[in-house]
């Protein structure tokens, strides 16, 4: 059985001294933001400039460079989720301009995006508003919903939440098509449908540019190699995040957002260089504590502050351990279990 011994700790070592100590954090530095910006985008760009060049010239030792663009293109979709957030730029304008720029080498929509992902940070872990699409990677049905299913349904529930399929075969899936639509948009969020239209817009010439230079199928092959490991990475931090053994969730009149940071959240402890390319997104407990904190300032968030170090750490090792297992919420004992415990 997996239980949260953070849970009872964390209800009462949030006081307002430590919240205000918190927010401090939520500063950006213009020129570090801007030197972020700069370097990343314009290795991806470079990168891919030198992969594409390479290519056309029959050098195909130069797709020994998409490991590098798949990094850069996950420290582009961290710096966009930033901007998303209004953290790492002190004005919103730039913020979306920046986010916006990023949207075209994440294949994210930037507006579409930063809609639902509010939404995520507004009620993680809350048993009360499960169900969204952009969710599914943190969402989890409970063992008395999962007795009541029929055996065809439990087979097919069992396969759909295998890391097979949710690790290594729906990431390209998610990015290469369902951010191609509006999708779990209602009708009256027409900025951010206009922006996935805007967005699949812009991709479209630049492919097609591309195609038309180089090949579709030269095009296909980069694309592929860059954006599926970096899909899979993005996806598997995530869960980890989300999903590992200790976690806690709440009914939604229970629910906390600063208490749900300690006990929903995990602090991905990564090799340096892993951090780099991540942005530090591995602190994602602080991250929830106070969204508004830039990624270079997270990690020195979580050293300032006794409240984060009872969070649960994981290292390389542990995440991929804890990726690959499928666990449920209990509701009698409100805990998480393996899916394999129940009857």
């Amino acid at each position: 059985m997996i239980h949260s011994p953070l849970l009872d700790a964390t209800r009462s070592d949030f006081s307002d001294d430590v919240v205000a100590s918190i927010k401090q954090y939520q500063r950006s530095d213009l020129k570090r933001s801007l030197f972020q910006v700069t370097t990343t985008i314009g290795a991806l760009l470079t990168c891919c400039v030198m992969i594409y060049a390479g290519v056309s010239h029959g050098w195909w030792a130069a797709l020994v460079l998409t490991p590098l663009a798949a990094g850069l293109s996950i420290r582009t979709f961290v710096l966009q989720h930033d901007c998303g957030h209004g953290s790492l730029f002190k004005k919103q304008w730039l913020n979306d301009l920046t986010g916006r720029i990023c949207s075209l080498l994440t294949l994210t929509p930037y507006d579409h995006w930063r809609r639902h992902h509010a939404l995520h940070h507004g009620s993680w872990n809350n048993m009360g508003t499960r169900g969204r699409i952009s969710d599914m990677y943190s969402d989890c049905i409970t063992t008395s919903e999962y007795k009541k299913m029929k055996s065809l349904r439990k087979i097919f529930y069992r396969i759909s939440i295998n890391p097979i399929l949710t690790i290594l075969i729906m990431p390209p899936f998610i990015f290469f098509i369902v951010y191609r639509i509006a999708f779990d948009t209602p009708r009256s969020w027409i900025r951010e449908r206009m922006g996935v239209y805007l967005t699949n817009l812009c991709l479209f010439l630049t492919y097609s540019a591309l195609i038309w230079f180089m090949g579709w199928k030269t095009v296909a092959l980069v694309s592929f190699l860059v954006i599926y490991p970096a899909a899979v990475s993005g996806v598997w931090l995530f869960i980890v995040q989300h999903k590992f053994e200790g976690v806690h969730r709440a009914e939604h009149a229970q629910w906390n957002n600063l208490e749900a940071s300690g006990t929903g959240c995990s602090f991905l402890r990564l090799p340096r260089v892993l951090r780099w390319f991540s942005g530090d997104i591995g602190a994602h407990h602080v991250h929830h504590a106070a969204p508004g904190i830039p990624n270079y300032r997270l990690v020195d968030c979580h050293n300032a502050h006794p409240v984060f170090q009872k969070v649960k750490i994981l290292n390389f090792r542990d995440g991929m351990r804890e990726a690959q297992s499928n666990v449920i919420w209990d509701e009698e004992s409100r805990t998480m279990i393996e899916l394999r415990q129940v009857c």
